[in-house]
């Protein structure tokens, strides 16, 4: 169907629809009615995101019926409609709106669901999966997107995001759909009077808040000394102010300042530009609210995702990378008394070695994976079945972090709590959470890390994506230090038994790094660097000569 089509289908079958209608009428020329219409939007292990509007390609309420459309027929494939659904949302405009579609959907087709009756973080919808027994979750957000933007994930019974198995069943299914506006969609009061429809309440944070207390590796230091570090914490207009205070409090960590101005539910995200606590920019009312805090912790809208600020040798607040945040997790974990034997850190291949460096010296493996935290999730189920090894930590360089499988995504209201640990534990020794990580560095090596983001909207964008992937895939030589290639896409110099993937890593001869791949739930291409050297300025002019060769190649 070409967008011609595509656009007068909705313009004819929207007549009863008044706020669509008006929305369509504004798209007031055919480069935008081409650009709402000329695909749909796509889905995947990551499930959809999009820019909100009318159109197939945006997130709207009848997008959202026919994602769920595809969710309905997989539960009814695999009988398990009894089992029913977890559905949750984040603050984000119309997420809430989005949630009950979803849930009317599945209604419509005969299927029990659990709809949370507030805001809640995707990690604690993971955790309720598993503890509800559902056969499937769904969350309604865009993580840390900008506002303009909403999203559908999805996730098994196993409380991980579904599997490339489960995403193509999915995807095919809905390719056979041709009509959006003939989805049925039940009504919320007849579901709920049927029994279709139960909301979750209170009763799934208790649970929650019960089961992340195992989170804390010495509940004595917490619990005593807990008050004595000085913490500011933001949850950036989103979910994550319950369960964070509720986790922290409990384990004895009472001396916490909320920022104010961030604190209540908003998607408009009025104070950053956007909701993302990988960004200084994120911090900066944080900072002003410090008062000396021993440290700062910013949690993206849904929460699955954490940055922390500490002072560095200057006295000024540093933001730690999802790389140093995760090596010191990992350090006070290995360091422990007593860790499980068969100990085990997984992390995807776009995050630093350092971490697999701390992990060896302690006896402890390390299993790489694919970027995305569903990986991360396979592997530990596949341990439950196998025993072959205990999972101890995972973590991606995209600010997510897991310690206890009782969840099966990254979650950083457990990241929050352990780093709480961290940093009273080393202020205990006299020393704060960089200092830390210095130490880490003079026993293991500096490292350098950026990841470096070209956006490319629309439909020129995914083609000018596709064109830098085949250009660097094809480059006779991407860098004169290049020893090995990993094609991830062909199997070309890889030793791991992974899914095909659209990813190229260069290595250099000492062990430094770059990679390049799409982003799955963006219009961007995603170029990481790794460098290693004997001093941190080494390292880091390593990294940036890197940076200007490659990204030179890319223009």
């Amino acid at each position: 169907m070409t967008w011609q089509e595509n656009w007068q289908k909705w313009s004819v079958a929207s007549a009863d629809d008044a706020a669509l209608q008006e929305e369509l009428t504004e798209l007031s020329n055919d480069e935008l009615r081409r650009e709402h219409f000329y695909r749909y939007l796509e889905f995947g292990t990551g499930g959809m995101r999009g820019e909100l509007g009318c159109g197939t390609n945006r997130m709207n309420k009848y997008m959202i019926r026919w994602v769920t459309s595809g969710v309905a027929a997989y539960i009814l494939g695999q009988g398990r409609q009894n089992d029913g659904v977890a559905i949750a949302y984040d603050s984000r405009h119309f997420s809430a709106e989005f949630a009950l579609e979803a849930a009317k959907t599945l209604g419509a087709a005969g299927i029990k669901v659990y709809l949370s009756d507030v805001l809640r973080p995707t990690p604690e919808l993971s955790f309720i999966v598993r503890k509800w027994q559902a056969a499937a979750g769904i969350v309604i957000t865009a993580s840390h997107n900008p506002a303009e933007y909403n999203g559908f994930k999805v996730y098994g019974a196993d409380g991980c995001q579904i599997t490339l198995e489960v995403a193509a069943k999915i995807t095919n299914y809905l390719e056979t759909v041709t009509d959006l506006f003939a989805i049925p969609a039940g009504d919320e009061q007849r579901l709920l009077q049927d029994g279709l429809l139960e909301y979750i309440g209170a009763e799934a944070d208790t649970a929650y808040l019960e089961e992340v207390q195992t989170v804390t590796q010495n509940p004595e230091l917490t619990q005593q000394n807990g008050a004595e570090l000085q913490i500011v914490y933001t949850p950036l207009h989103g979910t994550g102010e319950r369960l964070v205070l509720g986790s922290l409090k409990q384990a004895g960590f009472t001396n916490v300042h909320v920022v104010a101005e961030q604190a209540r539910p908003d998607g408009d995200f009025p104070t950053v530009t956007s909701p993302n606590p990988e960004d200084h920019e994120a911090f900066e009312m944080a900072i002003k609210a410090s008062d000396g805090a021993d440290i700062l912790m910013a949690t993206d809208p849904d929460a699955d995702r954490i940055g922390v600020a500490v002072k560095n040798e200057n006295g000024e607040y540093q933001i730690l990378t999802g790389n140093q945040l995760g090596a010191l997790l990992l350090h006070y974990l290995v360091t422990q008394p007593e860790i499980p034997t068969n100990s085990a850190l997984i992390k995807t291949i776009v995050t630093s070695d350092l971490g697999e460096k701390i992990a060896t010296k302690y006896g402890v493996k390390t299993y790489n994976t694919l970027t995305g935290f569903k990986f991360i999730g396979e592997k530990i189920a596949e341990w439950e079945t196998t025993q072959a090894a205990h999972f101890l930590f995972g973590y991606e360089e995209s600010y997510g972090y897991l310690v206890k499988s009782f969840v099966r995504d990254k979650d950083a209201i457990q990241a929050a709590l352990l780093t709480a640990e961290v940093a009273l534990a080393l202020k205990k020794e006299g020393k704060t959470l960089y200092e830390g990580l210095q130490e880490i560095y003079e026993t293991f090596g500096y490292f350098a890390e950026s990841l470096h983001t070209i956006t490319a909207k629309g439909e020129q964008g995914v083609a000018r994506i596709q064109e830098m992937m085949q250009q660097m895939r094809q480059a006779d030589s991407v860098h004169p230090d290049v020893v090995r290639k990993e094609d991830y896409k062909t199997g070309e110099g890889i030793e791991l038994a992974l899914p095909k993937s659209d990813v190229l890593k260069f290595y250099l001869a000492d062990g430094s790094w770059f990679c390049i791949r799409p982003s799955g739930t963006e219009p961007k291409c995603k170029i990481y660097f790794s460098c290693i050297g004997e001093t941190n300025v080494a390292a880091i002019a390593k990294r940036t000569a890197l940076e200007k060769h490659v990204l030179a190649q890319l223009q």
